[in-house]
């Protein structure tokens, strides 16, 4: 292979036809297709991606007679997009010690290809498809690795289990296998710009899973309708991260206390013992904190999951000295009511869910509250517009659904936390 090299302009026109055909085919992917850095890697033999989203180009595959046509070019582009989309060079790593690069990316095209066929493109003859290894369609490539290397095996090829090591004749680094050979450091610029930090790719993939969340509400997408891998991915990278709730409470509390520091209020109930003698002075008394809890109380939340995030929460709360209320929602609300331990609570309800009611309450309520937190499973409206207060909104179950708007603190109470709650 000779040295890679910045793109001709015959190279760039070729190359922009078939990233057309691409964005046609699936044009939920187009953020990503663009975000990708070009370079020419003459020899090659076919398209590869590195960590830093760098696209690597044979250009006699790209668009020649010798090759693969533009449509196909276009389906290899949407390909190697799925690699980095789906972090395969990052998952590569915690698969194995050593991992077996070269199978490692037989999995991952698997676990790609299934979902580009599904969505009605033709790929280039003798692609691995999860049936060509002896696999059903639908799993993941960890799936797929551990089929193809049980654990314990020797690797199948023993220069493809470094990252330095390799022929580089797959899909990069990127894929999870190994660097395309001269592969570019992430600073490196030919033209079409340097890689991608981490971040940046973050929010690339945000981007992208909004894009294809929004093409399933429309019904479907492109030549065919939208992948089920595809929409698995969208809806695990669009999920709340998880995260201890008690800690992300903590510091919602926290920053509370902090806005009212220095807010403190004269009293004259009590005189202040360090005044002069002979002079009566006010106490300076700070303000409480409190804690508006929002519980949703509808037919679809258990008690026992209630029961053990509350005093969670509790536990919690405790340590700031924030002052508690509890209100219960269904499609209508309790009174906020002050709360020292779980006995205090009543849950009830059992109706249809609008936590709007609930929210509304808890804003009305005197004396008002510093933050709410809302313990839900999901699928209520919410308001429209951002709070007075912080909002945290704690999803509880297995099938809690995200529908809480941006401007909130999401967090997921895991089934491990609110059983150690219990």
């Amino acid at each position: 292979m000779t040295e890679i090299r910045a793109l001709t302009t015959d190279e760039w026109r070729r190359l922009r036809l078939a990233r057309m055909a691409a964005v046609e085919a699936m044009p939920y992917f187009a953020r990503a297709l663009f975000a990708l850095s070009p370079v020419a890697a003459p020899g090659l033999g076919t398209f590869a991606v590195d960590r830093h989203w760098r696209l690597y180009l044979d250009p006699q595959m790209l668009g020649t007679a010798e090759g693969w046509t533009i449509p196909l070019a276009g389906a290899v582009l949407l390909h190697e997009v799925g690699h980095v989309l789906r972090d395969h060079g990052g998952r590569a790593d915690s698969v194995d010690s050593p991992v077996d690069r070269t199978m490692w990316n037989v999995a991952a095209d698997a676990e790609i290809n299934d979902d580009l066929i599904a969505a009605g493109l033709g790929l280039p003859q003798g692609v691995v498809t999860p049936a060509a290894i002896g696999c059903e369609d639908g799993h993941a490539a960890e799936i797929y690795y551990r089929h193809l290397v049980p654990r314990g095996a020797p690797p199948s090829d023993p220069h493809g289990t470094d990252p330095g090591d390799g022929d580089g004749g797959g899909c990069g680094s990127g894929a999870g296998d190994a660097p395309v050979p001269g592969e570019l450091p992430a600073a490196a610029d030919l033209g079409s710009g340097t890689g991608l930090s981490t971040a940046a790719a973050d929010l690339v993939k945000v981007a992208v899973a909004r894009a294809v969340q929004q093409e399933l509400q429309r019904g479907g997408a492109g030549r065919g309708t939208m992948p089920a891998g595809i929409a698995r991915w969208a809806a695990r990278q669009l999920a709340p991260a998880v995260v201890p709730w008690p800690k992300v409470l903590r510091a919602a509390v926290r920053r509370a206390v902090e806005d009212q520091a220095g807010q403190v209020h004269h009293s004259w109930r009590r005189p202040n013992r360090r005044a002069p003698k002979g002079l009566l002075l006010p106490t300076l008394r700070a303000p409480k904190i409190a804690v508006d809890l929002l519980i949703d109380t509808s037919a679809s939340m258990g008690d026992d999951d209630l029961a053990a995030a509350l005093s969670e929460t509790r536990a919690v709360l405790r340590r700031t000295g924030a002052r508690v209320r509890v209100l219960c929602c269904d499609a209508a609300a309790t009174a906020p009511r002050h709360v020292r331990s779980i006995s205090d609570v009543t849950l009830t309800g059992g109706g249809g869910t609008d936590l709007r009611v609930g929210i509304d309450a808890a804003l009305a309520a005197r004396p008002a509250a510093n933050v709410i937190v809302a313990f839900t499973d999901g699928g209520t409206p919410w308001p429209e517009r951002r709070l007075p207060v912080p909002l945290i909104v704690a999803l509880i179950g297995k099938h809690a659904t995200n529908t809480a708007p941006a401007w909130a603190k999401t967090v997921r109470v895991t089934p491990a936390e609110t059983a150690a709650a219990a």
